[in-house]
């Protein structure tokens, strides 16, 4: 397919659901009109009041925060005022993966949009005069400088005390978008030494600042979801799932080591190992091995088909592994090829399905970790979350705090590209290793999401 052709459903997935967007907005100002109109005097007079909150998610972990803060931002508005009507959120995002992740998270509350990406005034004036935000909130990344102006311009024509929040930004990044230099009638002497979270506040004395370094990285908003109840639930529902299995054959033993977020380069090379692994004498004949791959750009799904077909593999799609079963077949895609008998490669076309990959696993490796020209690292602590023995390479640059921290704590297996198969195999053999790796994860989760809950929700309660 040309690249025209390639880039042309984009196009349509852009302009249609901000084409929705601004449709949805405007009736939600007729709404509010209306409703104000009809509630003067009463107890609802305050809904045409409602605060509206812009959140910027670039792509699919900072959306993930966008929504936990949400749910936060709901309930200090609710504790400050029982009677309030909830805040209004707008998430703008850039990635189209982000976009089939928002699609799967239904929320009245929440309207979603493509960020502007014309860096044209006109463009920036049309979203914010849509939105009329009371806050604007980014989640780790600096936004375009003509946007800040607009916000600022927008905030003094309209005599609103707009507050703009970067949380989780570097310094550097903040200093990028030169908010102190900017010519805005009624600014103040903003202070330079700002760090890894800044609130500029828009009042009738100017604009100020506000900074302070955040105690821990945004990254762990990931152990939300960690919880013993939950986390039990799923242990007990693969448990479950692992005697189903036994019962076709009570010698036979299947384990699942699934590669998310897996990069081309990255991917080939762990097929390659996967090969050598599949091949290896030394298992027990009872073992069936199988094998998820998921990769971090769904367009190398089908390089990663045929490569894994000619390497051997038994290999079906996500989005086919169901109707390829010749029997009815019920649960999720992930727990049908778990217990197929045809099938020991899963590769997975779509995003938004890590939900149903990490139960069925024994083992997760993380990508963007195994080489210095594919490096940054994805999200390890999601999968430490369930439980799940966790590996990542050396090159996860962009983890390296929490990398440290959970490997000291035996949380997590650090390796590299000469040693990763030998560290799959450890794990593939050692139960009681697989376990407590497993186990340590998510008792780190657990003990972060207390801290880190605790610490945000204070956070945003005290810029807000």
């Amino acid at each position: 397919m040309s690249a025209p052709m390639k880039i042309f459903p984009k196009l349509i997935s852009f302009f249609s659901l901000n084409s929705l967007f601004f449709k949805s907005v405007k009736q939600l100002d007729t709404d509010i009109s209306s409703q104000s109109a009809e509630f003067a005097g009463t107890e609802r007079a305050g809904f045409a009041g409602r605060k509206r909150i812009w959140i910027y998610a670039e792509s699919i972990g900072e959306f993930r925060i966008a929504v936990y803060a949400a749910d936060i931002i709901r309930r200090i508005f609710s504790e400050k005022n029982d009677d309030a009507e909830p805040p209004l959120f707008f998430i703008s995002f850039k990635t189209f993966s982000t976009l089939s992740v928002a699609q799967n998270h239904k929320d009245a509350g929440i309207l979603y949009f493509f960020h502007p990406f014309l860096p044209a005034r006109t463009v920036f004036k049309k979203y914010i005069n849509s939105v009329k935000p009371d806050y604007f909130i980014s989640v780790q990344h600096a936004v375009s400088k003509k946007l800040i102006k607009e916000f600022l311009n927008f905030g003094f024509n309209s005599n609103l005390k707009l507050k703009l929040i970067f949380t989780g930004i570097s310094a550097s990044n903040f200093k990028k978008m030169n908010i102190t230099d900017m010519n805005i009638k009624g600014k103040n002497e903003i202070q330079n030494n700002v760090f890894l979270s800044s609130a500029v506040s828009l009042n009738s004395a100017g604009i100020d600042v506000k900074s302070e370094v955040l105690p821990l990285s945004l990254k762990y908003i990931s152990c939300a979801g960690a919880g013993k109840a939950n986390n039990i639930n799923k242990i007990e529902k693969v448990a479950k799932i692992n005697l189903n299995k036994d019962e076709k054959d009570e010698n036979s033993s299947v384990k699942i080591i699934s590669f998310v977020s897996v990069h081309k380069k990255e991917s080939i090379y762990i097929l390659n190992v996967l090969k050598e692994i599949a091949s290896e004498e030394r298992f027990p004949e009872n073992l069936r091995l199988k094998f998820i791959l998921v990769p971090r750009n769904i367009k190398i799904a089908g390089m990663l088909f045929k490569k894994a077909s000619d390497a051997g593999f038994s290999a079906v799609y996500y989005g086919s592994v169901k109707s390829a079963e010749s029997k009815e077949s019920a649960g999720s895609a992930a727990e049908v090829f778990l217990n197929s008998e045809d099938f020991n490669a899963l590769i997975v076309e779509r995003y938004g399905i890590l939900n149903e990959i990490y139960p069925v696993s024994d083992i997760v490796y993380v990508g963007k970790s195994l080489f210095a020209k594919e490096s940054g690292g994805h999200n390890i602590l999601e999968p430490a979350g369930y439980g799940k023995a966790v590996i990542t390479g050396k090159y996860a640059l962009n983890f390296t705090d929490i990398t440290g921290e959970m490997a000291e704590n035996k949380a997590l297996i650090l390796t590299d590209e000469k040693n990763i198969k030998e560290s799959i195999l450890r794990l593939i053999e050692n139960d009681n290793l697989r376990t407590e790796t497993g186990r340590n994860g998510l008792d780190f989760c657990l003990k972060k999401k207390i801290e880190f809950e605790e610490y945000f929700s204070d956070y945003l309660a005290s810029v807000l």
